[in-house]
């Protein structure tokens, strides 16, 4: 019997553009996706395990597949040590959004819920108008029936929190938190592999047929968290390398994102024989690993660095280029340790979590 080749090169996807009621020319005037002349387009995938949306590989060995057929027969090569027969599908879903328009106020649901998929994530502002804004959470201090009832009709505007953002910020967003992305926000989104949202509100919008889009209020009051708290923009926490600044950005039991900046020559990418999600988001960069040809990065791409890549190296390719690591984290090892060592205190390293903190 023929052994399935070792999945050992980083792998580029294809996005997957997604139409949207709300969507507009952003994904392609700032980050060059589809064309000139898509004006609706509001998400594109980048990396995505679903059965009805699963990226397709751009080029290599594995090019034309896509990583639903991928990880079903090399999860352990993609993996590594965090490989275990009980995770069935990648565990993590990468996006860029851009909204033309507000998207509807929506809530997930979290673990265990009979509703749906667990989804929390996170977001990485890389672009918002001069009074940019996200709606996280609910402000005032109603009790929850009232709130509930305000969040049934229009009324909901009077109960919503709102935060200002600009580009560079980076927010958590846990499963259960209430929330919108508004009008003129251009995003990254790292999230669980999940696709389960209930619609609160919608603005009154009508679909292109004329009618309300589906609004999802019994279930979204069966999973919602009516907590109020400060603690969803995460300040960023500075480790200074001698080839770079790894810059962590937020750390849950779910995922860790890092930004890499202020490159100098090759910089090395620590996988510790995991996984790692490069995405380009300022400038570019050249990724060389043991045995394979460097692959160019350029802003907006998104590669997949499986466990079983050798000594996986990075080369800013245009100057002050930025690069967003994202990974499924061992948080005693990968996140507490380093940050430790470089002197935050335990306080802030559990702030990276928000108000559930890190564990």
């Amino acid at each position: 019997m023929v052994q399935p080749a070792i999945v050992r090169e980083p792998l580029k996807f294809k996005a997957i553009l997604q139409s949207k009621i709300w969507g507009g020319d952003g994904l392609h005037r700032v980050l060059g996706k589809g064309r000139a002349s898509d004006k609706d387009i509001g998400e594109s995938w980048e990396l995505s395990d679903r059965d009805d949306n699963a990226n397709v590989i751009a080029g290599g060995t594995f090019a034309g597949k896509n990583l639903r057929d991928l990880f079903s027969i090399h999860a352990r090569d993609i993996l590594g040590s965090q490989y275990s027969p009980t995770m069935a599908r990648f565990p993590l879903l990468f996006k860029f959004i851009f909204a033309r328009e507000n998207l509807s106020v929506q809530v997930h649901p979290g673990e265990g819920s009979p509703l749906g998929e667990s989804k929390t994530e996170c977001w990485y502002i890389l672009d918002a108008p001069k009074d940019g804004e996200l709606i996280l959470g609910i402000a005032g201090d109603g009790d929850r029936e009232s709130v509930l009832a305000a969040l049934r009709t229009r009324e909901c505007r009077t109960v919503l929190n709102k935060v200002p953002v600009k580009a560079g910020d980076m927010f958590f967003i846990p499963a259960g938190t209430v929330h919108a992305i508004t009008a003129g926000l251009l995003l990254y989104e790292v999230q669980q592999n999940s696709d389960t949202t209930f619609r609160l509100y919608d603005w009154d919008r009508l679909d292109p047929a004329g009618k309300p889009r589906q609004l999802h209020l019994n279930e979204s009051e069966q999973v919602i968290d009516l907590r109020r708290h400060g603690k969803h923009r995460i300040p960023p926490l500075v480790i200074k390398r001698a080839t770079h600044e790894e810059e962590f950005r937020v750390a849950c039991r779910h995922f860790a994102v890092v930004r890499y900046s202020k490159c100098k020559g090759a910089v090395p990418l620590a996988n510790r024989g995991r996984f790692r999600v490069l995405t380009c988001v300022r400038g570019s960069f050249e990724l060389g690993w043991d045995g394979g040809q460097a692959m160019p990065i350029g802003l907006g791409e998104t590669v997949l660095v499986p466990a079983a890549c050798v000594n996986p190296k990075m080369r800013e390719t245009a100057p002050d280029s930025e690069i967003l690591v994202s990974y499924l984290p061992v948080l005693g090892e990968e996140v507490l340790a380093p940050l430790k060592a470089a002197g935050y205190s335990d306080q802030e390293i559990r702030d990276l979590g928000g108000l559930e903190g890190i564990p």
